[in-house]
């Protein structure tokens, strides 16, 4: 689905990313890389592939759209390094022509020297456009659009005999976008539905606004 944001155009992608055409710039956030290792090393049953589809669909991702520049909006690794690592930097090496920019969010802890050593830039805080603010926590944005993560945003459907189901989502409200987990290891926090904002269901193959 493409929609227009301060005259530019974005398309709003099942994959769970956000891309900006003109700049070639593919945007995604709450990776959490490495949760299912850190969940393991602290005694909980996690399935030792159980994310081991964030890798294929991110690999599927960066190959289906070829962006030339790819923001993380924090959360990318879940905690301290462990030996994810090894399956991140062999993913990111497949992809020289992309610039890597991770925008650092509260999970994320690793030494910045070994994001440099992939030529990932590491940014602390935000970056920020004539027209955009890009952060892992809302922000403060005026008339500027902010693209956040952090919240895992998710909305909840209803149907007949009392059947629901909750389903991943972007937020739009008060010049805030939020963009859904991409990790496969992340919970949902229910948005609401009102005339203040508008709510994109992630569907598995498409994008429906509410």
């Amino acid at each position: 689905m493409q929609i227009r944001l301060r005259n530019s155009d974005f398309k709003l992608l099942p994959e769970k990313a956000i891309y900006k055409e003109d700049e070639g710039l593919l945007i995604l956030a709450d990776v959490h890389l490495g949760k299912g290792s850190h969940f393991r090393k602290a005694g909980l049953p996690i399935p030792i592939n159980a994310q081991k589809n964030d890798y294929e669909n991110l690999h599927k991702l960066f190959t289906k759209i070829a962006p030339r520049k790819v923001y993380f909006l924090g959360d990318l690794f879940h905690s301290s390094i462990n030996n994810d690592w090894v399956y991140f930097a062999r993913l990111i090496n497949e992809f020289p022509g992309i610039a890597f920019t991770l925008i650092k969010g509260n999970h994320d802890i690793i030494n910045t020297e070994l994001f440099r050593e992939l030529d990932i830039l590491v940014v602390d805080d935000y970056i920020e456009t004539e027209d955009f603010i890009y952060s892992h926590e809302p922000l403060e944005p005026g008339e500027k659009i902010n693209f956040v993560g952090h919240i895992h945003p998710g909305i909840c459907l209803s149907g007949q005999g009392r059947q629901s189901v909750t389903i991943p989502c972007f937020h739009l409200e008060r010049n805030v976008m939020v963009l859904p987990a991409f990790g496969v290891l992340t919970g949902l926090y229910r948005m609401p539905v009102n005339n203040s904002n508008r709510v994109f269901a992630v569907l598995p193959s498409s994008i429906r606004e509410l």
